[in-house]
């Protein structure tokens, strides 16, 4: 039923501008999740290449990959997912983080060792695999589901 006075045109556009505005709503968290981890890739780079200067690479590389952890779960918990922050939930995280880790780096020699992608290539595969695995998780730690930890 049309409001009084309401012109035919305005009330379709309005209708039509409900569905677009839900689906924002639900992408943004998944928009700000990539603008948070590309800020987070460029940190641990700068971070490695710091480190280089005083030690070795595979000490580099450590220092990086937790700066990063720190980094992905404030910036996830606060700008991504709305999440208060507490020791559980930032041991969930860095434990998963580990985990995906180990999980992306078997993928990845996969894709290189088994379907012969070179290790130039298979690195972006290997983020594409990832990214959803790494978002799910990510949310899962920061915030849990019904019933279920953190």
């Amino acid at each position: 039923m049309r409001k009084r006075g309401a012109h035919p045109v305005n009330e379709v556009v309005e209708q039509h501008r409900k569905p677009a505005g839900v689906f924002a709503v639900r992408l943004a968290p998944a928009m700000r999740f990539l603008a948070a981890g590309v800020a987070n890739t460029l940190l641990s780079i700068a971070v490695y290449q710091a480190a280089l200067f005083v030690t070795g690479h595979i000490v580099a590389y450590g220092i990086a990959y937790t700066a990063g952890i720190l980094f992905a779960y404030f910036a996830y918990a606060r700008h991504v997912f709305d999440a208060a922050l507490s020791t559980r939930r930032f041991v969930f995280f860095a434990l998963f983080y580990i985990a995906s880790g180990c999980v992306g780096t078997v993928v990845n020699a996969g894709l290189i060792e088994h379907l012969a992608l070179h290790p130039r290539v298979a690195i972006f595969v290997t983020v594409v695999i990832m990214l959803p695995l790494n978002y799910f998780g990510s949310k899962w730690c920061l915030r849990g589901t019904a019933g279920q930890p953190p």
